[in-house]
């Protein structure tokens, strides 16, 4: 038997893998398949080093994932705390108390979600929203969509044109409406419900605080 395939043998044996017996030995991984595919002490080994390889593989995905929330924890602290500083400062502001009274009272409160959302059927509260957003919120105004829920006889163009017009929102903004489905198929709501959505968590977390602190302030006001 050839001496480099001895050698080959007893790498194996001792559970090394082909990549790394190819690294010691100079042996093409095709000949060491050649060779060892067909013992069943070998595949043992191969099934061994599929499972630690799986081990590890998890491992780091765990510690990956750990390391990432772990940053997204602190970014989030410091926004919180940010945003707890600018709320002293911006608390006599009427547009600034205002979008916060209506996100405090429409809006979309779980944070995990990441969705800062309001929906009405008031054009004249959305539109005070969106200019909210974009004074106090402008780094993610651009993010904006809107969508509509309409009851099946509404025309969606025609509704979208008066959304647009009324929330001050371009066209373009609008995505996909959702149609009402259930027993009654005329329309109850003249434009249907108008959402304005922005998907990020760093900012739902900034009103978040922005809506403890005014509420913590509410709380201890006295009458």
């Amino acid at each position: 038997m050839r001496g480099d395939k001895i050698k080959a043998i007893q790498l194996r044996r001792e559970g090394k893998s082909y990549r790394v017996i190819e690294k010691i030995l100079g042996i093409p991984r095709s000949t060491l398949t050649g060779w060892f595919q067909k013992m069943q002490w070998s595949r043992k080994v191969k099934e061994k080093l599929s499972l630690i390889a799986q081990q590890q593989s998890r491992q780091r995905m765990k510690d990956l994932t750990d390391k990432i929330n772990h940053e997204r924890r602190k970014v989030y602290a410091f926004t919180k705390k940010t945003a707890e500083n600018q709320y002293h400062t911006l608390r006599r502001e009427p547009l600034f108390i205002s979008g916060l009274m209506i996100y405090w009272g429409e809006g979309d409160r779980k944070l995990e979600n990441g969705m800062i959302r309001v929906c009405n059927t008031d054009p004249a509260m959305l539109k005070l929203f969106h200019c909210f957003v974009r004074k106090y919120l402008p780094e993610i105004s651009h993010l904006i969509k809107v969508y509509l829920v309409l009851y099946p006889d509404l025309n969606e163009k025609e509704c979208k044109e008066y959304w647009s017009q009324n929330i001050e929102i371009p066209g373009e903004k609008f995505i996909k409406s959702t149609y009402i489905q259930g027993r009654s198929l005329t329309k109850k709501l003249e434009y249907g419900i108008c959402t304005i959505t922005i998907s990020n968590r760093v900012y739902k977390e900034k009103i978040n605080a922005w809506l403890h602190s005014i509420r913590s302030e509410v709380v201890n006001m006295r009458v």
